[in-house]
């Protein structure tokens, strides 16, 4: 009789405990895109940009309209959101080598969302690029590959359109044209096809999946369709400032140089033809993505789980296309730092958590991401995370504020952005400033660092700093992309750290 009631209030315990975690805690939908800047329907950042997906998306949830990665690279920006710490205290400033990060038990293996959530009884699934520099295999109980990684490739790697100049630094998938034939081909496609399978399962608790587009990151390549949506005659550019750079204090312009990537030199010639190619191949390859994106969302939405599911679109850092004389990241600019950040809450037996149809215009970070959904999923709270809880924002956007007052992004040791809701803010680590009124110059055109009337606002912004960079992380690449990073890195990283 003792053996039947022990078994018995195991049974209630097991079910209580199934109870709980498959109706309290919701499912999470974490949607990845890789270099995906403001051009974005929703966003407004490009006239012709073709995003319904990610636009219906938006408007069932809150759109955050100044949200900003805290690395503007994907491995260190990658490092941040998923660990919930700024690059400044782990020291993942740059591209970690390989799969470097698990070797590091204090800040990365074991530490990252997904395993936080999976120690919380949730089942986790991963599919493209998500982590970086830290294998998909462990990071998640399920993961599903990265296929053909940035390709397929033509034969020969034959570039289209972009040949790397003779310069002694590291290199670039930068190119842009029609490849290949079919969206089958590409890695984003067979990434969706993955995740639209996994979304059809039954699963005995609830899910955490992550899903990684690599697309628009460079290459520029997909197939014709995409590019026939942008006739290239009708090409808008952006509005570029030609001497926009003649402000910019010298060591801002060494840090900021890229001499493997397109300029605008390159792209003006021939009467801009090439500029008009760029940007429609840019604007392809984010409509292509939108509708890998779109194809996950219906798969959810006729899914058992659509009414149980947390929603997440981020892309990791943004892209300039020709702003600041470049076509890349690698920038404390706006253009790098700017990304697009969604949260969507579709559950329907719970008082919904997230407001539908708004706009926050707060300054957050993606590393506020972690401690926003521990606290919608309502698991412990993790005394390590460096971000700020967006769930008070989510529920009531225009009637919350934030107790920060801007937010971080690093680019190498000691060099920082600060983004508040009317200023950026960039010092570099010889003490060099840089100032842009978001109000009057929203693209940074003007410089105000040097001007009189800056004085009591650089001192404010200045407090916001961190008060101690660490040491670079000892998975760190030191491939250098110029001059100034290579000087950097000998002055920085210890000589046996160093992977050339």
């Amino acid at each position: 009789m003792l053996i039947k009631q022990i078994l018995y209030a195991a049974l209630i315990t097991s079910l209580l405990c199934s109870n709980t975690l498959g109706n309290d805690r919701p499912n999470l939908l974490l949607l990845s895109i890789d270099d995906l800047n403001d051009w974005v329907g929703c966003m407004g950042g490009h006239a012709q940009a073709k995003t319904p997906n990610i636009d219906r998306l938006a408007q069932r949830g809150v759109l955050f309209t100044n949200a900003h990665c805290q690395a503007p690279l994907c491995g260190p920006s990658r490092a941040s959101w998923l660990s919930g710490r700024y690059p400044h205290a782990t020291g993942v400033y740059q591209q970690p080598v390989k799969d470097t990060l698990a070797k590091d038990d204090t800040f990365f293996r074991g530490h990252l969302m997904p395993e936080y959530f999976a120690k919380n009884g949730y089942h986790t699934l991963g599919v493209g690029k998500i982590t970086h520099g830290y294998p998909g295999k462990i990071a998640f109980h399920e993961y599903g590959g990265n296929f053909h990684g940035f390709g397929p490739y033509p034969p020969g790697r034959q570039r289209f359109n972009y040949f790397l100049p003779d310069v002694p630094w590291s290199g670039t998938l930068t190119d842009w044209g029609r490849f290949p034939d079919q969206d089958a081909d590409l890695s984003d496609t067979k990434t969706a096809d993955w995740a639209i399978k996994n979304l059809n399962r039954n699963f005995d608790k609830p899910f955490l999946m992550g899903v990684g587009f690599v697309r628009p990151h460079v290459p520029f390549y997909v197939p014709a369709k995409w590019f026939d949506l942008f006739p290239l005659s009708e090409i808008q550019l952006p509005e570029i400032l030609e001497e926009d750079l003649s402000d910019v204090p010298d060591t801002g312009r060494a840090v900021h140089e890229v001499p493997k990537y397109p300029n605008l030199r390159f792209l003006q010639a021939e009467k801009g033809l090439q500029y008009r190619k760029c940007v429609q191949a840019y604007l392809a390859c984010v409509a292509y993505v939108d509708h890998q994106v779109g194809r996950v969302l219906a798969a959810l939405e006729s899914s058992q789980h659509a009414e149980n599911t947390i929603i997440v679109l981020l892309s990791d850092h943004g892209y300039h296309l020709g702003e600041k004389d470049r076509v890349s990241k690698h920038s404390l600019w706006e253009e790098s730092t700017h990304v697009p950040l969604c949260f969507v809450d579709l559950r329907t037996k719970t008082k919904n958590a997230v407001a539908v149809g708004k706009r926050s215009d707060l300054p957050v970070g993606l590393i506020d991401i972690f401690p926003t959904l521990i606290d919608l999923c309502k698991i412990p709270k993790l005394s390590s995370n460096e971000g700020m809880s967006l769930a008070k924002v989510l529920s009531a956007p225009h009637e919350t504020t934030l107790s920060r007052q801007g937010v971080l992004t690093t680019y190498a040791k000691g060099n920082h952005a600060i983004r508040t809701e009317r200023y950026r803010y960039i010092r570099y680590e010889d003490g060099s400033e840089e100032l842009y009124d978001h109000d009057a110059d929203p693209r940074e055109w003007r410089n105000l660092a040097g001007t009189a009337n800056a004085a009591e606002t650089l001192a404010q912004l200045r407090l916001l700093l961190p008060k101690h960079d660490a040491p670079y992380h000892a998975s760190t690449s030191t491939k250098p992309i110029n001059q100034w990073f290579q000087d950097h890195f000998e002055r920085h990283v210890n000589p046996q750290l160093r992977q050339q």
